[in-house]
Order: structure tokens, then C-alpha cells, then sequence
């Protein structure tokens, strides 16, 4: 999957589990998860030579990358849980950090403390070829709303339990 989906599931885990050693790791499995539904990568559209990811791919992924932390900004800001959301967003996006992104990536792939997670994250991922968008994009568009959801309605509980500010009016202190 893109890094949109796995970076807003993983903060939907943060906000659902609350404590960082349940959520995650929760996180970090939810990627393995999710790259086991067929979906279309950047790779997947503009594919390059085995080890070389072409222009259009590499531009594709770093503005979603973008993106996807973005909203996780946004959408966890004043949040009491940020903290625990950002690390399971993260860990969430950590596969691919870790083995997608060069210089790294290739060292951290044959190194042996990592490897196994490197062959864990090639089998778990179940690309499809350009001519399957339909699949491909479908599944990630629908992971992609359904942690929106999940994050929009926990910020909205969240406004609806808080307390009321007091106002500048009545002597209170913003």
C-alpha cells in the first residue's frame, strides 16, 4: 500500500489502543496486513528495474508520504493520545521506511538483524499490476476512508466529552 493508508491506520490503532507498547506494535503489524490486500503501488504504475525505482514512482510516493503525515498532523493535533497516534503512525509506515527508501534501504535489507523483516515485508505484499488499478486503487481508497472516518469521529467524541471553555469574560484564562 501507499503511505497514506498504513500512516492513518496506524494513528486510528494509536487512538484506539492507547498505550504505545499494545498500539505499536499493533501498528507495525497492521502494515504486514495491509500489504497482504491487492493494491497498486507507485512501483506499480511507473515499475523500474529491479533495485532502481524510476522518477515517476519515487515523486508518486514522497508527495504521498507528504500527504499522509500531514493529515496525520492535522487530524491528531491537540489530541491527549497525539503522542501515542504519531509513534503507531509511524510505526505503521516503518517497512517501507526502512526498506524502500535509499541509501538504507538496500543495507538494511541484506544486513542480518533485519533481513527476516525485509523477507517478511516481501511475502506479505500482494501488489497488483497497473492493468488491475481498479483493485488496486479501490482497496487503498477504502482503508484511506475508513481511518479518516475513524479519526474524524474520534476527534468529534472527543470535542463532544470535553469540558467547555471558560470564557475571557467570566474570569477565566484561555
Amino acid at each position: 500500500m501507499i503511505a497514506t493508508p498504513h500512516l492513518l491506520t496506524g494513528a486510528v490503532l494509536g487512538k484506539a489502543l492507547r498505550r504505545p507498547w499494545l498500539a505499536w506494535p499493533a501498528a507495525l503489524a497492521s502494515h504486514f496486513l495491509l500489504d497482504a490486500v491487492p493494491h497498486l503501488d507507485s512501483v506499480g504504475l511507473f515499475p523500474g528495474t529491479p533495485g532502481h525505482v524510476t522518477a515517476p514512482a519515487a515523486g508518486i510516493a514522497a508527495a504521498d508520504t507528504v500527504v499522509g503525515i500531514a493529515l496525520v498532523l492535522w487530524l491528531t493535533r491537540g489530541d491527549p493520545q497525539r503522542r501515542v497516534m504519531l509513534g503507531a503512525a509511524l510505526a505503521g509506515l516503518l517497512p517501507d521506511a526502512l526498506f524502500n527508501v535509499p541509501p538504507w534501504g538496500a543495507w538494511l535489507a541484506a544486513w542480518p538483524g533485519t533481513h527476516w523483516l525485509e523477507v517478511l515485508h516481501g511475502l506479505s505484499s500482494q501488489g497488483v499490476a497497473a492493468a488491475d488499478w481498479p483493485v488496486g486503487v479501490s482497496t487503498q481508497v477504502t482503508v484511506t476512508a475508513l481511518a479518516l472516518w475513524g479519526l474524524v469521529a474520534a476527534r468529534r467524541e472527543g470535542r463532544a466529552g470535553a469540558a467547555p471553555r471558560p470564557k475571557a469574560a467570566e474570569g477565566g484564562t484561555w
